[in-house]
């Protein structure tokens, strides 16, 4: 599914990114095409202005004049003189241009236009002629100022800026095909990061519902066997061993039941937070008073740490903010072997309170530190553990989130393994 879903998307993606591509590429096309042409008029404009001022300044005509000013780019300079072709344009012009010269004349006659009569300036007009597939721009002039009345015409040939464009338009074309698999791969990779933290979700609800069919099969397998033997044995003792048995495995569920519920009212924000102003430090040594017989139990050195005479008001659920470092603690002080150290501290640091529970046992791999506030997420050495599901760090980071704080784990210097929960001092 997610497969398909990938794949859908990074076509999308790569139609969406190439569609924009193509517009900035026919935009950047866009602007050249106008500059070359730019350039192009310019060009036209300097030839037919030295045309213009040699003939008003009675430059004598001759051959080399005329060829001078005809370049080899298709570029056509008729005269008349009184009327009549001139003999220059005759001999020089082919026929099919001495005939385009006569359709770029009727062209003027219809379209009223009127030969320039004063000295070429770069404000006077001048038109496009299309032929077939060719495209010129024409001026239209006369020199009275002879005996004899001379009517020009210079056609600028368009052909040649044609080409140009053609090829500049397959190069575009080129860039952009090029890049329809670069973007692809692009949107392959962004597609795969997107969807990266849903895959991690499905393969997290894969293990939830893994790890949840497992723990809750054993104590129903339990009960099964149990129900089963009531039946056909009489027996007190072994009756009351077995109901000893039931009821230690019900406990366990329910104890199971109730983190799960917990966690998904905190994930879905359906549990109510009672937000008042709480003493950090009276709420630390809460939790030290509680756990410190069950400490010397274990024989684990079990200490609190805080700055007397500091304020350590904060806004928080009290009950819930308990609830988190009962879950800590009792983490701390089920992994900890007898002879070693657990040791809570409280203190304020960079405009946040923080509450550390750090113990000397063996410490978690690095590998490890991230997946540890997963739901059902054991380390190595204690996947066989019957009294922790796993799910006690994911509730607590819940609801350090919900506080808007945060909670990280590192290395105890000297071995171990230390938890801090970072609250903000105003919300």
């Amino acid at each position: 599914m997610l497969k398909k879903i990938r794949i859908r998307l990074s076509l999308v993606c790569c139609f969406t990114t190439e569609l924009l591509v193509l517009a900035v590429v026919l935009c950047c096309l866009k602007i050249s095409e106008k500059n070359m042409y730019g350039q192009e008029e310019a060009y036209f404009l300097l030839k037919a202005g030295n045309i213009s001022h040699e003939l008003h300044n009675e430059t004598p005509i001759s051959i080399n004049w005329y060829m001078r000013n005809v370049s080899p780019e298709k570029n056509i300079l008729y005269l008349e003189a009184d009327g009549v072709t001139a003999t220059l344009s005759q001999v020089v012009l082919t026929e099919p241009e001495r005939r385009l010269a006569g359709e770029v004349q009727l062209y003027v006659q219809e379209k009223g236009i009127t030969p320039v009569m004063d000295k070429f300036t770069s404000e006077m007009e001048y038109f496009r002629y299309e032929k077939e597939k060719s495209d010129y721009l024409v001026w239209y002039g006369t020199v009275s100022e002879p005996v004899t009345p001379v009517t020009w015409m210079y056609l600028y040939s368009l052909d040649p800026f044609c080409h140009r464009v053609n090829r500049q338009r397959l190069w575009f074309l080129a860039v952009w095909l090029m890049s329809v698999p670069l973007v692809y791969g692009f949107s392959c990779r962004f597609t795969s990061r997107v969807l990266k933290p849903v895959e991690q979700n499905q393969e997290q609800q894969k293990d939830f519902i893994a790890f949840a069919s497992h723990e809750l099969r054993s104590p129903l397998a339990v009960f099964k066997t149990g129900l089963s033997m009531l039946r056909k044995n009489h027996d007190m003792e072994k009756q009351e061993r077995i109901f000893a048995l039931m009821n230690s495995e019900m406990s366990r569920m329910e104890h199971l039941i109730q983190d799960l519920l917990c966690l998904v009212k905190v994930e879905r924000a359906e549990m109510t937070f009672q937000f008042e102003p709480v003493s950090l430090a009276e709420l630390v040594e809460t939790v030290y008073e509680k756990y410190k017989e069950a400490a010397e139990k274990k024989e684990i050195g079990f200490s609190c740490t805080f700055k007397e005479g500091q304020d350590y008001q904060c806004v928080c659920d009290c009950r819930r903010m308990e609830q988190v470092l009962v879950i800590l603690v009792e983490n701390a002080l089920h992994y900890t072997p007898s002879g070693q150290k657990v040791s809570l501290y409280l203190y304020r640091q960079r405009g946040r309170y923080c509450i550390q529970v750090a113990d000397t046992g063996k410490g978690i791999a690095d590998e490890e530190k991230e997946k540890i506030f997963d739901k059902f997420y054991q380390v190595s050495d204690s996947r066989s553990d019957k009294e922790h599901f796993g799910l006690g760090l994911s509730i607590a980071r819940e609801i350090c989130s919900s506080h808007g704080g945060k909670i990280s784990v590192s290395d105890t210097k000297g071995g171990g393994s230390t938890f801090t929960v970072k609250l903000p001092v105003k919300r």
